[in-house]
Order: structure tokens, then sequence, then C-alpha cells
């Protein structure tokens, strides 16, 4: 009987995934990991701990991982970082800039330091560590960038004008390193996630989640699984014909 063919194949690939101590990172690192690729760890020191346990959690399922620790709003740190990812795994195939932080404020009562913190980490940090990654893929003639966008850059949520601001901004960024990359055998693609059910969501009172839910399509949070298997889609062989594009997962429905 003929092997099935792995539509998903990232077998061989070496990918560097941010902000994958925990949370979505760590499930679309292990996502990855599962298809066969080798994954570099990222996050920053103070969250040492949780990202060392998720390399140990990957290398225990036979996974080649490595820890890399680095602010990715930090030019210096970026590119100390994938000089070393590319030192110890030879090249750079995948990039899921997922690095993100959220600090709330209403427009008119706007922090400027709280605005530049959120920008630095959701803006800036994609945009070096895509730039850090750029001369290697462009030399190897392959290359996925995956950019976690939100459903806060589509639809006006109320206190949330730092964090879309920044994930609008992305989309931007997403669409014009396409471009500029395409011929080289890059793809750059976004996913703009709405509400997914983690431990940060559930801290909120149940009226207010169930409000939220009666907005959703599929009436329910998405998984970070789901969200998981969604960026492996787009770094995998299989998008070898989509790029600049951004997928709206609402529920866990693209939207």
């Amino acid at each position: 009987m003929m092997e099935a063919v792995r539509i998903m194949k990232v077998e061989n690939r070496v990918a560097l995934v941010t902000g994958s101590g925990q949370g979505i990172g760590k499930a679309i690192a292990f996502a990855l990991a599962n298809e066969g690729a080798s994954i570099a760890v990222n996050d920053i020191p103070f969250n040492k701990d949780k990202a060392g346990e998720t390399v140990a959690e990957l290398r225990a399922l036979g996974v080649k991982a490595e820890l890399f620790l680095a602010d990715v709003s930090k030019e210096d740190q970026v590119d100390a970082m994938v000089a070393s990812v590319i030192e110890q795994f030879g090249k750079v195939d995948i990039l899921v800039n997922n690095a993100g932080i959220n600090k709330d404020g209403l427009v008119h009562k706007a922090n400027l330091d709280n605005w530049n913190a959120v920008v630095a980490v959701n803006l800036t940090g994609p945009m070096l560590c895509t730039k850090a990654v750029l001369p290697s893929m462009r030399a190897n003639g392959y290359g996925r960038i995956v950019n976690m966008s939100s459903l806060t850059a589509r639809v006006g949520v109320f206190g949330t004008g730092y964090y879309a601001s920044t994930k609008a901004g992305l989309i931007g960024l997403t669409k014009v390193t396409a471009v500029e990359n395409v011929s080289k055998g890059i793809t750059v693609n976004a996913l703009a996630p709405g509400y997914i059910n983690t431990d940060m969501m559930l801290k909120y009172p149940k009226e207010q989640l169930d409000a939220l839910i009666a907005t959703i399509p599929m009436k329910r949070f998405a998984d970070p699984k789901e969200i998981a298997d969604a960026a492996l889609f787009l770094a995998s062989d299989a998008s070898a014909y989509i790029t600049g594009a951004v997928l709206d997962i609402n529920g866990g429905s693209f939207i």
C-alpha cells in the first residue's frame, strides 16, 4: 500500500518560534515538532524556567530542541539569537513571530510608556526577527514566516488601542515582506486569532465571557491547538503558493 502523503510537511526544517515557552507559542512549537521540525525555543530571561521545561518536553519526544533567551525588542539580542540558531542548527527555515504583550488602555488616556512597550515587542520585535532571518532564507531559497496578528486589528475592541494598533501594523509588515521576498522562495503570512481558551481569558467573570462567546460564530473560544494547526499549515510546504495572506480565526473557524 502506498504511504499516505504528509501534506503539512516540515520534516528536516528548523523552526524558530518566539515566545514559545508557554501558551500559544508552546502549542505551535509542538505542532511543528510533531511533524518533524527541529525547534529553537525563544523566550525572555524572566521566563527561563518555563521555557526550559518546554525544551525538556520536546526532547523527551525525541525532538531536537534548544533554548534561546532573548528580548525580541532588542536588536543586538535578536541578531545574536539568530546567529546562534544558525550556528547550532545550520539554518532557519521557519520563523513564527508569536511573542507579544498587552497593556489595555483608553486612547484618550493613553500612557506613552505603555504604548512604547507594546509597540517594541509586538511590532518592532517581529520586524527585527524577520530582518535577522531573511539573509539566510534568501541565500537558501526557502523560508516560511508566520506573524501572529489578532482579530483586534480588524474589529474595534474597547480598550485595546495599543495592542490593536501593533497587530494592524503587523499585517502591513506581513504584506510588504511577502511582496519583497516571494521571488526567493519565501512566503510570509499572518494569523489573526480571536478569543482563545487560555488561563488569561478564564480570569474574567462568567457573564463577561458569556457575552464574548455570544459574538463568536461557533459560540466558543478557540483552542490553542487550533491556532497551532493553522500556524503549522502556513509554515509547511502546503502553503507554497500562499503569501501575503491573513487568516482570521474565531472560535476555531476561519472567517
